[in-house]
């Protein structure tokens, strides 16, 4: 798994170091990056809190809830990167660079989020 995350790491830190948004972003990267990090952000802390509540009842496992948010924080990002490639083809620019960064953004976050939720759940 290790051997798997250290080169996403990677990747996602070069992509966003070209992708970053400069000192002072266009306003359709900046909405770009805001609606890309947003939801993803939302479903993490959901996951992160209903660990700690299934934690709270003395259960040591990670609960289902918790990998159904995780999940579907996932498909959140596939869904991000599916209007990244759509903006791009319609010469869409600086939506798609400003998606593309949200995406480093939230990838990062996935990585952090499945860490605590691995860790929470005792695995």
């Amino acid at each position: 798994m290790i051997s798997f995350i250290i080169p996403l790491v990677i990747v996602v830190g070069v992509l966003a170091w070209v992708l970053r948004p400069g000192k002072s972003p266009t306003t359709p990267r900046r909405v770009g990056i805001l609606a890309t990090v947003i939801p993803p952000v939302v479903v993490a802390i959901a996951a992160i809190v209903f660990q700690l509540v299934h934690n709270t009842a003395g259960k040591t496992w990670v609960s289902d809830i918790s990998n159904t948010c995780f999940i579907a924080g996932l498909g959140l990002i596939g869904v991000a990167i599916l209007a990244s490639v759509g903006f791009a083809f319609s010469h869409k620019g600086e939506v798609a660079k400003g998606i593309g960064f949200g995406i480093c953004i939230a990838i990062i976050l996935s990585i952090m989020e499945f860490g605590l939720l691995e860790w929470l759940g005792g695995i």
